[in-house]
């Protein structure tokens, strides 16, 4: 399975998951499934664990996201996956029939339209909401757009937040308390 996440910050997301006692899990963009499996595994066995990916745009990920979704079955989770675009009408009512979530973590589409609407429409589902990519710094040069720091610098001091920032002008983690 391959990891894009960087491990000490998805650490510093388990541990504040487990210290929160999180038992339902709710992932938009899950790719491979590291960060999947990653969070899974450090909750109680029988916890819902859901995931939301488009089945078109992670190409060859799709067999090792559902590879992943089995093996979380096999250890005991509820764990389910809906594939398709997370902005459409069905897939955020097949999430919500499997909601409320304690915890959401949002890192689909990065512009800001979607984090927007990925926000609008799974935040309420969660009393936790988390986003990848708050630190990311663009490069000149680098065509690969990122807007999360943009939306997360709007919405961030309307809640109680906390932040985990080590991979430079890079990745990060933004947790918000609805």
């Amino acid at each position: 399975m391959k990891k894009l996440q960087r491990e000490e910050e998805i650490a510093w997301f388990v541990n504040l998951l487990s210290r929160e006692n999180v038992r339902s899990y709710l992932e938009i963009g899950s790719k491979f499934g590291g960060s999947l499996e990653r969070v899974a595994m450090a909750l109680r066995a029988g916890s819902r664990i859901v995931s939301v990916d488009m089945p078109g745009g992670t190409g060859a990920s799709r067999p090792h996201l559902e590879a992943c979704v089995e093996r979380l079955k096999g250890h005991g989770y509820d764990a389910h996956l809906i594939l398709g675009d997370s902005t459409a009408p069905e897939i955020i009512a097949q999430a919500a029939a499997l909601g409320p979530f304690d915890a959401v973590f949002i890192d689909a589409n990065h512009l800001l339209p979607y984090v927007t609407k990925d926000w609008e429409n799974y935040g309420p589902l969660g009393r936790i909401v988390a986003f990848h990519d708050i630190a990311y710094v663009p490069k000149p040069g680098n065509p690969k757009e990122i807007e999360v720091p943009q939306f997360w610098n709007s919405i961030k001091g309307g809640y109680r937040f906390e932040e985990c920032k080590l991979d430079g002008p890079h990745n990060g983690i933004g947790v918000l308390w609805r």
